[in-house]
């Protein structure tokens, strides 16, 4: 049983949809997965036990279509994703596909409430309570049964990761404190997803002064001017965790007790490795995202939220609404749970 599974990206919904790979093996066991995604994508999936041959999606790359598969199910509606499959056999379609003006499609009967999902705004936001795993399991014909990411770094970026955070001034193995990171970004595909400056100087502050915690802010290569600004005019200490690969990112959210964060990789992160969340919404849909009973979820109630846009109207007031007492009493709660929580 051959299968291809397409997933290209962003790298937030590439790692949510690796819980379908453990309930392909339950389905198929004796399965053969590949899975096409795109380059930039690639790092979260490698070392994963449960894929057999990874293949990037390129132009010049087209290796994996000179394989007959059984099964091949498409996840993305991405023109690239629905032109790379046209005119591909198999066995069995599921997923999405395209009619022949090139508009998406559901390729079986299956995949017709996640596409519904994409058209009608009342049903997103408004009606639907299932989560991504729910309805990306429903459309290959499986039930999710909490399934979790599966996201393997190797063992050189996570030592790596521990090097970089001693050099910093924070022992892992010796910590004395709780860590509470804090990731202060998010892409650029919608709005509403990150706080102002000011509120997360104001909830590291919080976070340290009333819960006695080491904060960690956390990262990428937009987020370096911010977080230096945060860490210098902070009244408590903060560690600057930097910016680094995906691999070496996980081994330093692994060394939190929680991390507060939008719905952006660093959330998807988090869930991977096991960490708490406390994550916050605005304009995407907050019922979408699995936290598999390790955090918990502050929803803003703007009349115009969620949304989807990628420039805000009335300046992301979404946003600037959230209040940062909430986040430290919440962030509190989890933290005292956690003492029973065992990975």
């Amino acid at each position: 049983m051959k299968v291809l599974l397409v997933k290209l990206g962003a790298l937030g919904d590439v790692l949510r949809t690796t819980p379908l790979l453990e309930g392909l093996r339950k389905k198929y066991p004796q399965c053969h997965v590949t899975w096409l995604v795109d380059p930039q994508n690639r790092a979260v999936l490698e070392h994963n036990p449960r894929i057999d041959r990874l293949e990037s999606f390129t132009r010049e790359n087209q290796d994996w279509k000179n394989t007959r598969y059984d099964v091949v199910i498409n996840l993305d509606k991405e023109p690239e994703a629905l032109e790379a499959l046209e005119g591909m056999k198999a066995g069995l379609k599921m997923g999405f596909g395209s009619t022949r003006d090139g508009k998406v499609c559901p390729v079986n009967a299956l995949s017709e409430y996640a596409y519904r999902l994409g058209v009608d705004d009342d049903l997103k936001f408004r009606t639907n309570q299932k989560t991504y795993q729910e309805i990306s399991f429903e459309q290959v014909g499986l039930k999710f049964q909490k399934e979790e990411y599966e996201f393997t770094p190797d063992a050189e970026s996570l030592t790596k990761a521990q090097s970089l955070l001693r050099e910093k001034g924070f022992d892992p193995a010796k910590k004395s404190a709780r860590v509470i990171g804090i990731n202060t970004g998010s892409g650029n595909r919608f709005a509403g997803k990150k706080l102002p400056q000011e509120s997360y100087k104001a909830l590291a502050e919080k976070c340290h002064q009333t819960l006695g915690v080491t904060v960690f802010l956390l990262g990428g290569e937009d987020e370096k001017e911010r977080n230096r600004w945060i860490q210098m005019n902070a009244g408590v200490p903060v560690v600057d965790t930097g910016s680094h690969s995906i691999q070496v990112f996980s081994g330093i959210v692994k060394a939190c007790d929680l991390v507060i964060t939008g719905d952006t990789t660093a959330m998807h992160v988090a869930i991977a490795m096991k960490v708490p969340v406390l994550a916050y919404f605005a304009s995407t849909c907050a019922a979408e995202i699995e936290l598999y009973g390790r955090g918990r979820k502050i929803v803003s109630n703007i009349i115009c939220a969620p949304c989807y846009k990628r420039d805000c109207p009335i300046d992301e007031q979404c946003m600037k609404d959230m209040d940062m007492e909430k986040f430290v009493r919440s962030a509190k709660e989890i933290l005292e749970s956690r003492a029973a929580y065992v990975p």
